[in-house]
């Protein structure tokens, strides 16, 4: 059976990285797809560059490997770095844990200290991992591309690193959430996380790869039906809002068939969104990296891998899956009407000069009268 073609875009989410670890894992147990690139931010920047090590190293079966030797690792080193998560937190509060001490100890540390206080070393628990698992001079030699996305501090703008380039440095940088890490330097510039600038950037794989089809893995919700009241609801929802700002942004382009010039783009878009697992999780279980919680992410992700071949597989190489145009279409069409339509309509009524309190006054008299 012949391989598609695809590029995947792959978000940051931390512990919840999991969730992508299991879907991925999943696809390349069935290898179905011929991976032609890979474009990540954060914890999806480091998915990405342990897959493609991976397939370097042994094919599908060497990226299945890494990615869980990743996460044993991830789980082991964290143990006593990061709040504790308990059977009971796990189970009573699917993975969050905002209800311990500990966290709120933690939480409370992170927001009056910063990390060059309360870790003047800079020690980075990461940095050990991804030495002992990648060897980036051979990463550097991969045909597989490969962008990862950071922020660039005292300018804001983005920086998507591309292969050759990628060393360990750029990883991190594309990990540093400033309140829990210094900032990383590469080559004289200092970097923050990329989510807060393209979580991830989807045109580096229309511009840098041969694939015309482009799978984005959601791992923070746009969408939510409730009203966040809560410290923590309140916290939880502006963090997902910023972090997806960047995508939507690109998005919003994308799905009518525009390229970021205004020309006309033949590429399909597809999508694995988080729904119910994500539901009932918060901010707070991004920092939950105890095994029994990764690996129910890791169960939920390749069961969402099983669905989108069944029911979402066949629209590959033929065309975009309907959930995008579900998703981001709306959006589009939302944005020209608040940006656009409405100011446009807004002078048309009242022009320049015209006070508008004193017509609607008029107006309101007139239709009491």
């Amino acid at each position: 059976m012949k391989r598609e073609k695809i590029a995947f875009a792959l978000q940051g989410g931390g512990a919840h990285g999991a969730y992508t670890w299991g879907i991925l894992e999943k696809l390349l147990e069935e290898d179905l797809l011929d991976i032609r690139g890979f474009s990540g931010t954060s914890v999806g920047a480091v998915t990405s560059a342990l897959i493609v090590h991976g397939l370097q190293k042994n094919g599908n079966r060497g990226a299945i490997d890494l990615l869980e030797t990743f996460w044993q690792e991830v789980s082991a080193s964290s143990a006593f770095a990061t709040p504790a998560a308990t059977w009971f937190g796990n189970n009573f509060f699917y993975g969050n844990l905002d209800y311990t001490p500990w966290y709120q100890s933690f939480n409370y540390m992170i927001n009056h200290f910063s990390p060059y206080q309360f870790n003047p070393l800079g020690i980075n628990p990461l940095k050990i991992i991804l030495e002992k698992m990648i060897d980036f001079e051979e990463l550097q030699e991969s045909k597989i591309k490969l962008f990862v996305a950071a922020t660039k501090v005292k300018n804001g703008a983005l920086k998507v690193f591309c292969l050759p380039e990628i060393n360990l440095n750029a990883l991190l940088a594309s990990t540093c959430l400033p309140y829990l890490t210094q900032s990383i330097e590469v080559d004289g510039e200092y970097y923050w996380d990329g989510g807060y600038t393209g979580n991830p950037p989807i045109y580096p794989l229309i511009y840098g790869t041969d694939s015309k089809d482009i799978m984005l893995i959601q791992l923070n919700p746009i969408l939510r039906t409730e009203l966040p009241e809560s410290v923590t609801e309140i916290a939880n929802r502006i963090n997902e809002i910023s972090f997806n700002a960047s995508l939507e942004s690109e998005m919003r382009m994308l799905v009518k068939g525009f390229d970021i010039a205004g020309k006309t783009k033949d590429h399909f878009f597809q999508l694995i969104a988080v729904d119910n697992p994500f539901k009932v999780l918060n901010y707070s279980s991004k920092l939950n990296t105890s095994w029994e919680f990764l690996s129910k992410l890791r169960t939920q992700g390749r069961e969402a891998a099983e669905l989108w071949l069944k029911k979402e597989f066949s629209f590959v190489g033929k065309s975009s899956s309907p959930l995008i145009k579900k998703m981001f279409s709306s959006m589009e069409e939302g944005w020209l009407h608040e940006m656009i339509h409405k100011p446009a309509t807004h002078l048309k009524e009242f022009p320049i000069g015209r006070s508008t309190h004193a017509e609607h006054k008029t107006n309101t008299e007139s239709s009491i009268q």
